[in-house]
C-alpha cells in the first residue's frame, strides 16, 4: 500500500469517526441532540407517534441510494426523537 493511499484512508477514517464519536453519542453528556450535517455525514431525526416507522423507512431509503448507515435507528430520550447517523459519499462537496 502506498503512502498516498494510506493517508487517504486515514483521512477518511478520521472524517467518519470524529463526528460519530462527538455527535452521535446519546445520554446525559450530550449537550444538544439535534440533526446535523458535516459534509457527507449527517444525523437525521424523526419525532412524533410514527417516528420509529419513518426512521426505519428513511434509513432503508438512504441504504438503497448508497449511503452507509453508521448508527442505525435509535431512540434519543434527550431529543425525544428517533435518529440515525449516515455517511453518503454522493453528497461530498
Amino acid at each position: 500500500m502506498s503512502k498516498k493511499v494510506a493517508r487517504r484512508a486515514a483521512a477518511l477514517a478520521g472524517l467518519v469517526a470524529a463526528p460519530v464519536v462527538l455527535g452521535a453519542t446519546v445520554g446525559p453528556g450530550t449537550a444538544a441532540a439535534a440533526p446535523w450535517r458535516i459534509g457527507p455525514l449527517y444525523r437525521a431525526e424523526f419525532a412524533g407517534p410514527e417516528g420509529s416507522a419513518v426512521c426505519s423507512k428513511a434509513e432503508a431509503f438512504d441504504r438503497s441510494i448508497g449511503a452507509v448507515v453508521l448508527v442505525s435507528c435509535s431512540w434519543d430520550p434527550a431529543a425525544n426523537a428517533w435518529f440515525y447517523v449516515a455517511f453518503n459519499p454522493r453528497t461530498w462537496s
